[in-house]
């Protein structure tokens, strides 16, 4: 039975979710899409950057730098173990639309021309730096053949070079401290440079459309195939790239229900609320409206919580769209980090496929085969 606490916090997740989903199209099948965003982006290299920061007496504690960082091969073999261990009522196994990041800085290169030019490297090159990686890629292309593993975009970087660039160029103690790190934590509780799209004057937009097309690029000559779908870093982007995206293939945003319109002030945005379905500037949205986030909040009952979720989303006929980052499933620099996502992960796929066992397991993009 049920604890009074946990059953009070489902009630609050399940009106949550009422909320959430009351407005937009409706789909008649019970459709799970898990997307989970940063794959293939840098954040912290190792345990022993993380005992540099801590001596440092950088804010490490509450930041995702702490746990985060590009998910090793054994984090790999352990996240498509147990997505593979559940199926829809399609026999197709549990997926996860793996929002990637298709480069990180090339610290080298930028140090050698004294921080006064930007260099990037494609994620595969940044695998090769990394002791336990070296197959990653073999691993993520293993994932999309077995249906467990389908890489969608999410930028060229999760990172805003002008801002990190300006803060290296200016000397910034911690933040160079970092990039001798191969890192580009900030030092403090923040973004750390990760609001990728955000800007500082309205022109930035147009560069940012060069970016997104050279990591559009990279995408397709990595995979194969272009993706169908988006989201922006720190669900920040400017409503004017969106018409750029349709233009290079992209037919879905992902999303969650207000985006960040960026004001030109760091962290003042203006909230646009969004609906499931919605159409815009020939692109449809997708919204998040459960999540599953175990290393952001470890005290927190995540499985029940999202169940709850589920079910208020299948209540008014959306899909239940689990926002799920990364981080929860790498166990690279702290192994109970790993363990707990996994485990978890585990319990709500269980609870899934028994309480809607005709549920199917599907993509974002495929999204339009419903809709």
């Amino acid at each position: 039975m049920p604890s009074f606490a946990n059953t009070v916090s489902y009630l609050k997740s399940f009106a949550t979710g009422i909320d959430i989903n009351r407005q937009g199209n409706k789909i008649a099948e019970k459709l799970i899409i898990i997307e989970s965003d940063d794959w293939g982006a840098i954040r912290t290299p190792s345990k022993e950057t993380i005992d540099f920061f801590e001596k440092k007496g950088f804010g490490i504690a509450n930041s995702i730098y702490k746990n985060d960082s590009l998910a090793s091969q054994d984090d790999l073999e352990k996240l498509f173990g147990v997505l593979q261990s559940y199926k829809g009522s399609d026999g197709k196994p549990a997926v996860i639309t793996a929002n990637s990041i298709m480069a990180n800085p090339n610290f080298e290169k930028i140090k050698a021309h004294d921080f006064q030019e930007y260099f990037w490297e494609p994620f595969t090159e940044t695998f090769k730096h990394y002791p336990k990686h070296q197959n990653n890629f073999q691993l993520w292309k293993q994932g999309i053949s077995d249906g467990v593993f389908h890489p969608q975009f999410h930028g060229r970087e999760h990172l805003n070079i002008k801002r990190w660039m300006k803060s290296l160029q200016s000397k910034n103690e911690d933040v160079l401290a970092s990039f001798y790190h191969q890192t580009t934590y900030s030092g403090k509780d923040d973004y750390s440079f990760m609001e990728a799209y955000d800007w500082d004057a309205p022109e930035d937009v147009k560069e940012y459309e060069t970016i997104i097309a050279d990591g559009l690029k990279i995408f397709e000559e990595h995979f194969g195939f272009k993706p169908k779908s988006f989201i922006a870093p720190c669900y920040n982007w400017d409503t004017k790239l969106e018409r750029f995206l349709v233009s290079n293939g992209i037919e879905w945003l992902q999303s969650l229900r207000s985006q960040l319109q960026p004001t030109g002030v760091f962290n003042e945005y203006q909230s646009i609320r969004h609906s499931f379905g919605q159409q815009q500037n020939g692109l449809r949205y997708n919204i998040r409206n459960c999540f599953f986030e175990p290393s952001m909040l470890p005290q927190k009952d995540w499985v029940n919580a999202c169940l709850a979720q589920i079910q208020a989303a299948f209540l008014f006929s959306k899909p239940a769209v689990i926002c799920s980052h990364r981080i929860n499933f790498v166990g690279f620099i702290n192994p109970k980090n790993g363990e707990r996502g996994l485990n978890d992960l585990n319990q709500l796929l269980k609870a899934i496929v028994k309480k809607w066992p005709e549920a199917k397991f599907i993509t974002t993009d495929e999204l339009s085969k419903y809709i």
